[in-house]
């Protein structure tokens, strides 16, 4: 019975490598799956299209089939073109024809997104959005314009936003466990920057209601969309 995590659409793969694990072949199918060229894979190591945290696994069931001639089975993630991880299970062999060297032969076949993946690799993936994220703010905002505690500020903003009409400095604040008093003068700061606005002046700068200025709606809304969007219901 084929398993519910295997892509029922995508084709099987075959790879044949020497027993270093240098792509001797592969098919069609495999490029597809790592969305890269043939000319990219043959003659390089493997291990290097596998996903950093899996590396030391990958090499060590290498030398477990090399030492034993027994056939593996792992599930792992390859590292495509484009940085994107995909999820696959290998099947591996030792094969020898009795005259020359021996070979292995691996067939991969491609899982559902939704397939069960490691701790380690998760926490990967998550780290590495963070990165993309961070460069990609940078990018788009500079250094300097939400240095520090004011990108917080910036997107507790966004989501109080959602949630209800008017927000204060004290909701602010409480959303990023800032102090009352260093989040006053952080806001004045992005005000005085244009990024936020006092919509209504309370007695004090602690109960007066803040809105987000329609440069920063626009700007961070832009950001969210190409680093995964803004959530589909806000609050």
């Amino acid at each position: 019975m084929t398993s519910p995590f295997f892509d029922p659409v995508a084709p099987m793969a075959h790879v044949l490598t020497d027993l270093a694990g240098t792509y001797l072949s592969v098919d069609d199918a495999y490029c597809e799956i790592l969305r890269r060229d043939r000319r990219e894979l043959v003659g390089k190591a493997a291990v290097q299209f596998t996903s950093p945290v899996e590396q030391a696994r990958h090499l060590a069931l290498i030398e477990q089939m090399r030492e034993t001639g027994e056939s593996v089975t792992l599930n792992k993630s390859y590292v495509r073109s484009d940085g994107k991880l995909k999820r696959v299970q290998n099947h591996g062999s030792v094969i020898s024809d009795g005259i020359g060297p021996r070979r292995l032969i691996v067939t991969v076949r491609s899982l559902r997104d939704a397939a069960p993946i490691g701790t380690l690799e998760s926490n990967f993936i998550t780290v590495s959005r963070m990165l993309r994220a961070r460069r990609g703010r940078e990018a788009a905002f500079g250094a300097d314009r939400f240095a520090g505690s004011r990108w917080d500020i910036a997107l507790a903003c966004y989501k109080l936003e959602c949630a209800g009409p008017h927000m204060t400095v004290g909701d602010i604040c409480r959303e990023t466990a800032i102090d009352v008093s260093r989040g006053m003068l952080l806001v004045l700061e992005m005000v005085a920057r244009g990024d936020l606005d006092i919509e209504r002046a309370g007695q004090t700068l602690d109960d007066s209601s803040i809105r987000m200025a329609p440069r920063l709606q626009q700007d961070l809304g832009a950001y969210l969309a190409h680093h995964g969007g803004p959530p589909s219901r806000c609050g």
